[in-house]
């Protein structure tokens, strides 16, 4: 069995009670942060509480609301990433596996600036998870399908490159 990442996809109804859950569901002695986001003005640097990050990530969603009066059932996309290499990741490196999984899943696709909103929370030493809206901020849904093969593929492929440089 080669090194992997366990990656499972989820969705919610609400984003602030997902990023709480997050939040409060973290490794012992472990005090989660904001790794990367959608905007490179969000970062851990910048305390944001869970309720401001959730109205962030929200505004589209809300957007599109008021345009159509209807709000979707399940907006908020929940991937956990658990990385089972036996290799402890940096923040830089687990950034990089993040950029890749949105981009793979239709989250954020590589040079899409309507995109959706999105957020990567660090909650152990060897789990990530990302929320994100599945409403673009111009409005219309994320193409996402089959995004939980997507997730998986990035996940498979970056292990895959981390084994490489090990044997290199």
């Amino acid at each position: 069995m080669h090194p992997s990442f366990d990656c499972h996809i989820r969705r919610s109804a609400d984003t602030a009670a997902l990023l709480t859950t997050l939040h409060t569901n973290r490794d012992k002695g472990f005090e989660p942060y904001l790794l990367a986001a959608w905007s490179p003005h969000l970062g851990a640097a910048n305390a944001l509480s869970l309720e401001h990050l959730a109205q962030l990530l929200n505004e589209p969603l809300h957007a599109r609301q008021q345009r159509t009066g209807r709000r979707p059932t399940r907006p908020a996309w929940h991937c956990s990433v658990v990385n089972h290499t036996g290799r402890v990741l940096s923040d830089e490196q687990w950034a990089a596996l993040v950029k890749d999984i949105v981009a793979a899943t239709g989250i954020e696709p590589v040079g899409d600036t309507a995109a959706c909103r999105w957020v990567a929370l660090r909650r152990g030493n060897r789990s990530v998870d990302l929320v994100a809206n599945v409403i673009r901020q111009d409005g219309r849904w994320a193409r996402i399908h089959q995004d939980t093969f997507h997730a998986r593929s990035a996940c498979d492929h970056y292990a895959g490159a981390l084994t490489a440089q090990l044997a290199a």
